[in-house]
């Protein structure tokens, strides 16, 4: 395969990023599990094989929303149950503690199958895999035996497959960062799974034509477009194609609500390899806990999509000097070669402030920062010194944020 730039970039991008640790398990994030993903003891790999099952058995869009849910729900659920999480077999028992859970309304809008299918998972384990994954995943000769045995399974009810399976595999096949339980099954025979982020990247390569959710209703072009983007990866990977996957869904996220072609995912790449220059750290390290807070914040997400403007939520985070900043909203537009940044704000207090201003001071030759404000609390900031000049580049009524991205859209803002 001949290498252009934006295939040199793509593999650098992915070399770059392959290493990091899965959302699922990263030590650095909360909550904190209660296993230990990495431990030699053979009970605890028993115990996590367990347990990441029941995490990828879950990981759509539709079902579990953004992929930190399933962390988060997985601890919530191990924190209140115990060991006993992987004994309940009936649905109602889960259902009753998931609806309890306070980010319950920000799971996808199938979520009411999480119950029946965490059932399902420790059925399985139970009655199939005899309470040990890593002793029965031995009885396949390759990983692709395995996966359609596991789709079979346990597989959500009335929700498209989106290939769960195969990212469980990828976890428990490939030596770390992921956990290598099942190690007698070579990274080679791994595919790349078909989920909605590889999707949008393979689009934009051209190697598949639609992301669209009717791809994965026909078996027959889902399985096709998987073959398509690991034959692709085996050409940049031949041993490892696996390794392009969470790089792909890292900037899979990226390019959500964009265009999907060549030259947006060479902007993405480029960007991403600035930000690695400035920051110092490769993309996955920005991975923060992804839903709206705020009515502010949906408001502004609404307005942009509706006018078309490209953005990330809450994608990046900025070592800043004894602190760090994760801004909400960081367009695809610029002013001036300064990419901007829309933070809204229902208050604001004087920490937040100067967070601001030292972002300002050390990424402001890059970035243009714009605060979202009630309208009639712009003048109390300003009389207390909170917004001093320092603190943004500009302040905005966030009650006419809609009259700012016109003015954004139309590349009028600034003039």
């Amino acid at each position: 395969m001949e290498m252009d730039d934006v295939l040199s970039s793509l593999a650098r991008f992915v070399d770059m990023n392959s290493n990091v640790v899965d959302v699922q398990w990263d030590w650095r994030m909360s909550p904190r599990l209660l296993v230990n993903p990495y431990s030699e003891d053979y009970e605890e790999k028993k115990t996590a094989a367990h347990y990441f099952l029941l995490a990828s058995s879950v990981l759509e869009e539709e079902v579990v929303g953004f992929s930190e849910n399933a962390r988060s729900l997985l601890v919530h659920l191990h924190k209140k149950f115990s060991n006993r999480l992987f004994e309940i077999r009936k649905p109602h028992i889960f259902e009753e503690e998931i609806i309890k859970c306070g980010f319950y309304h920000n799971l996808g809008p199938y979520r009411e199958v999480i119950p029946e299918v965490f059932a399902r998972v420790n059925n399985f384990v139970r009655n199939k895999a005899e309470k040990n994954l890593v002793e029965y995943s031995q009885r396949f000769s390759k990983p692709a035996d395995l996966a359609e045995n596991l789709a079979q399974n346990i597989e959500a009810p009335n929700v498209p497959h989106k290939d769960e399976a195969w990212i469980y595999l990828r976890w428990m096949v490939r030596s770390k960062p992921d956990l290598e339980l099942f190690s007698h099954f070579s990274p080679e025979d791994l595919c790349v799974p078909l989920t909605r982020e590889n999707a949008d990247v393979a689009v934009s390569l051209g190697l598949i034509r639609s992301s669209a959710p009717f791809l994965w209703r026909d078996k027959n072009a889902a399985m096709k477009a998987r073959e398509r983007i690991t034959d692709f990866a085996k050409q940049l990977f031949p041993k490892d194609p696996a390794k392009v996957d969470y790089p792909f869904f890292l900037l899979g996220r990226w390019l959500k609500r964009k265009n999907l072609n060549r030259n947006t995912l060479k902007e993405a790449l480029q960007f991403f390899d600035h930000m690695h220059k400035v920051t110092g750290q490769p993309h996955a390290y920005y991975q923060t806990m992804g839903r709206y807070k705020s009515g502010w914040e949906k408001k502004t997400a609404s307005i942009l999509s509706k006018m078309k403007i490209s953005y990330g939520y809450e994608t990046i985070t900025f070592p800043l000097p004894g602190d760090k900043y994760t801004p909400d909203f960081i367009l695809d537009r610029s002013v001036q070669g300064r990419k901007i940044i829309l933070e809204p704000h229902y208050e604001m207090s004087r920490k937040q402030a100067y967070k601001y201003s030292l972002f300002k001071r050390t990424y402001g030759h890059e970035f243009l920062l714009i605060l979202l404000l009630k309208n009639d609390l712009i003048p109390f900031y300003h009389e207390r010194k909170v917004l001093a000049d320092d603190v943004c580049d500009d302040v905005w009524p966030i009650e006419f944020v809609d009259l700012l991205a016109e003015k954004i859209r139309t590349g009028t803002y600034g003039q």
